[in-house]
């Protein structure tokens, strides 16, 4: 086997940036490849979701990322030229996450930072080098890459992972078939300066009964960023220019619009499709290798870095040897549902946002604005809908590796929920502390409420765990019965946030038999 690499990562975009930046963090010595020059210099990919700036911050870019971009505080709806509705992101998720707002930032600028902290760690990406062919053992996976003198040789690895995009070459190797069809709709983005009548620092959503517009604004004077459909008439040309676009757009966004620049055009089709697998034996598909869906609901890019942050602590306990190889086997458990999930969703809105019929297309512009709007007055709908387009409701409730204990209220955290967002005291009259900024996601982190920490805990799971005890305090206690969560009681969060065990009363025999039955970890080596 090759002597410094314990994971080869096909494709450096977004996913596969993260699954080495979080590998590395983890003692993990990655290889990442790419069969392109250089990093992408346009993007289609635009919003990051307020779960994916939670990550960024334990990698130590979300300020950065957070400067770089727009903040957008939410999106207004327009209906047949008529301003609609308003769906108010930074005030129905401020008390859910320390990003209570959708950022608009390019999938390149994504890169680019995404690329630096891995620089930062010591790696980089080896460009202009090409899998040509896979093969694996029980133990082993051999990869046939391509440099870029064309010269081919191969190296074997105990790892691979697919985050090479849609015509993934590792799962095609690995016989994955990619389930689904493309859309028929030709997609535009155009990346503007321009002014207009459009609702300033939001998302501006226009819907008419002929399609829609989405326009993001960007971080400068009267930047936006427009993602659209191609009119019939102006499909199936490959020399389309933008200045051919621009009267359906003054007729959808407004007569009034002013163009000073155009910086990039493109147009592309859009499929919806999900491999029939994500894990085959010693080999992984992530981001769009394993799932691609509409751009509609920005949740693409942001699912990608999800899988890779779902896989990186697995697969960096099990090449540590402090984890059996079952523990991977969880990843498309947990992460296949969430794409078919995905996949069913943004496929039915999209078919609302597009379809032809006459019928769908009166409730598209006269009767889902007047619902949204109503709706989003109700507490309840706003919290389910910033939860589901932030991505900080995905919940592994049904993984193997979620074990609830009796006593829980069910109205409260359960285990494979993300632990909620919490402003807590960790000692009697110290300062109220952010919680988030407390975990080590490299480690588990159990969280134990009302109660002292047992010492067995600690000895048994060594530094595996980071331990937080959460003392009585009428500041403590507001903020846990607001998230529902009974005194005392503990939570062991999983390095991505998620809990993996919870119940009331503190059991060390429960949490070691949770480790190796369900973690399958090996104690003696903890």
């Amino acid at each position: 086997m090759s002597p410094d690499t314990d994971v080869l990562i096909v494709g450096a975009g977004p996913t596969g940036l993260m699954l080495a930046n979080q590998l590395v963090r983890r003692g993990v010595r990655p290889r990442i490849i790419d069969r392109h020059a250089g990093p992408a210099r346009e993007s289609r990919a635009l919003g990051v979701q307020a779960r994916t700036l939670e990550i960024y911050a334990h990698l130590g870019i979300a300020d950065q990322a957070v400067a770089l971009g727009k903040r957008a505080d939410g999106a207004v709806l327009w209906a047949q030229g008529r301003r609609a509705a308003r769906v108010p992101l930074g005030d129905i998720g401020r008390d859910v996450s320390p990003y209570p707002y959708l950022l608009v930032l390019g999938q390149d600028d994504n890169e680019r930072l995404l690329g630096d902290a891995l620089r930062a760690r010591g790696h980089d990406v080896q460009w202009n080098t090409e899998l040509v062919g896979l093969a694996q053992d029980t133990d082993r996976v051999t990869a046939t890459l391509k440099s870029p003198d064309g010269a081919r040789h191969e190296v074997t690895v105990p790892w691979l992972a697919g985050c090479d995009g849609a015509r993934s070459t590792v799962r095609e190797l690995s016989g994955i078939a990619f389930e689904g069809a493309p859309y028929q709709h030709v997609f535009f983005v155009a990346d503007v300066q321009m002014t207009g009548s459009m609702a300033p620092d939001v998302l501006n959503v226009y819907l008419w009964r002929s399609g829609f517009h989405l326009v993001f604004p960007m971080r400068g004077t009267d930047h936006w960023r427009i993602v659209g459909i191609l009119p019939p008439h102006l499909r199936g040309r490959d020399d389309l220019t933008f200045e051919e676009a621009i009267p359906t757009l003054r007729h959808d966004v407004g007569t009034e619009l002013s163009f000073q620049a155009c910086n990039w055009y493109s147009t592309y089709r859009i499929h919806h499709r999900r491999a029939a697998r994500f894990h085959d034996r010693r080999c992984f598909l992530l981001g769009d290798a394993a799932h691609v869906h509409s751009p509609v609901g920005g949740q693409g890019m942001n699912t990608g870095l999800q899988d890779a942050y779902n896989l990186a602590w697995k697969l960096a306990l099990v090449v540590s040897g402090r984890a059996a190889a079952a523990l991977v086997h969880s990843y498309e458990d947990e992460r296949l549902p969430v794409a078919n999930h995905l996949l069913k969703r943004t496929d039915r809105l999209f078919s609302i946002v597009v379809s032809d019929n006459w019928l769908v297309g009166l409730i598209r512009t006269r009767i889902m604005p007047k619902i949204m709007g109503l709706a989003l007055r109700t507490a309840a709908v706003q919290r389910l809908f910033f939860r589901t387009i932030s991505q900080t409701g995905i919940r592994y409730r049904t993984s193997p590796l979620s074990q609830a204990l009796a006593g829980l209220p069910d109205d409260g955290p359960r285990a494979g929920d993300r632990f909620p967002w919490l402003r807590l005291k960790f000692r009697p009259k110290g300062p109220t502390e952010d919680l988030y900024g407390k975990l080590d996601d490299t480690r588990f982190n159990l969280i134990v409420i009302g109660q002292a920490a047992l010492r067995d805990v600690r000895a048994q799971l060594g530094d595996l765990v980071c331990v937080h005890e959460v003392p009585s305090d009428p500041d403590n206690d507001g903020a846990l019965s607001r998230s529902r969560i009974p005194r005392p009681s503990f939570y062991l969060l999983r390095p991505d946030g998620h809990v993996g065990l919870a119940g009331t009363q503190l059991d060390a025999g429960a949490v070691t038999r949770y480790a190796s039955e369900r973690l399958h970890v090996d104690l003696k080596g903890a």
